[in-house]
């Protein structure tokens, strides 16, 4: 099995294992182009019933969306409004990379 950077990331502030806002991020850029939720399970690192619950949350808040893959199978895809989280997650990383570099 292939371990994946964006997987194996520390947490955005640099203070150990990821958090949930890191795993967030994590899911929505797997889903971007759409992912199997097996797919995002293993790209992200995640138990079954991890992915389960993650995938609920984004979902109910509108992060993701629900699509027909070409062969049928349930796809999940982010939105317009968890491409907006990832841009946000992206700059608060920013501001952590540059304060660590200044010292």
């Amino acid at each position: 099995m292939q371990v994946y950077d964006s997987a194996s990331k520390q947490s955005v502030t640099g203070w150990g294992n990821r958090d949930w806002i890191d795993i967030l991020e994590n899911i929505l850029e797997t889903c971007e182009n759409g992912s199997l939720k097996t797919h995002v399970k293993y790209r992200c690192n995640l138990g079954s019933q991890r992915i389960v619950e993650y995938i609920r949350f984004l979902r109910d808040n509108g992060l993701i969306k629900s699509v027909q893959g070409s062969s049928k199978l349930q796809m999940f895809k982010t939105t317009k409004k968890g491409k907006r989280y990832v841009e946000a997650y992206k700059q608060i990383e920013s501001i952590f990379k540059e304060r660590y570099k200044q010292k």
